[in-house]
């Protein structure tokens, strides 16, 4: 017997997992304007080049989500529906993003694991683990997500890969991964 007072948990809990992705994606988007903005302002920047086809290639930002519920392996995930994919730099294929110039790049991933299951999935730079993340199972429907910039070089990679046997709650839109780039260039810590 399910309660009232559970169903609205759970109803809440999806409208605030959908709205969090949601702003994920406006501030990824909004971060590639501002870019492309200062760019527009300052002619003599550095982060502006002088063709227009070699300007847009400076606009990288994608989305995908996975719909598959099978068991992870220890490959990558592959995000297979693409919200969007400006610049190409992700392949549903692959599951994997190849960053297309030098810069400051942002990523973002959430997580909603199978509610029987403790579920870790990590995001991967060059295949050295930088962060994880991960749900305790146990009968909860949790969803977790992170947000990280990191400094690339044109041809470096980065995945999400998951727990091998595990599976994704792939019924609704909560496992999603998000990159953009913040800057182009080479920075210094």
């Amino acid at each position: 017997m399910v309660s009232v007072g559970a169903i609205l948990v759970s109803d809440d809990i999806y409208f605030l997992v959908n709205t969090m992705i949601s702003v994920q994606f406006y501030l990824l988007i909004v971060v590639a304007v501002i870019n492309a903005d200062v760019c527009e302002v300052s002619k003599t920047s550095s982060c502006c080049r002088e063709s227009q086809d070699k300007n847009q290639d400076e606009f990288v930002a994608f989305t995908a989500i996975t719909t598959n519920a099978n068991a992870m392996t220890n490959d990558p995930i592959k995000y297979d529906n693409i919200v969007t994919n400006v610049g190409k730099a992700y392949s549903s294929t692959s599951g994997i993003f190849r960053a297309p110039i030098n810069g400051l790049y942002s990523f973002s991933f959430s997580l909603m694991g199978f509610h029987t299951d403790t579920v870790y999935v990590n995001l991967y730079r060059n295949g050295q683990q930088v962060i994880r993340l991960y749900t305790r199972g146990g009968g909860l429907h949790e969803v977790t997500s992170h947000t990280i910039y990191l400094k690339l070089e044109k041809g470096h990679e980065v995945w999400v890969q998951g727990t091998a046997g595990k599976k994704l709650w792939a019924s609704e839109p909560y496992n999603q991964f998000s990159g953009a780039l913040v800057r182009t260039g080479d920075f210094t810590d």
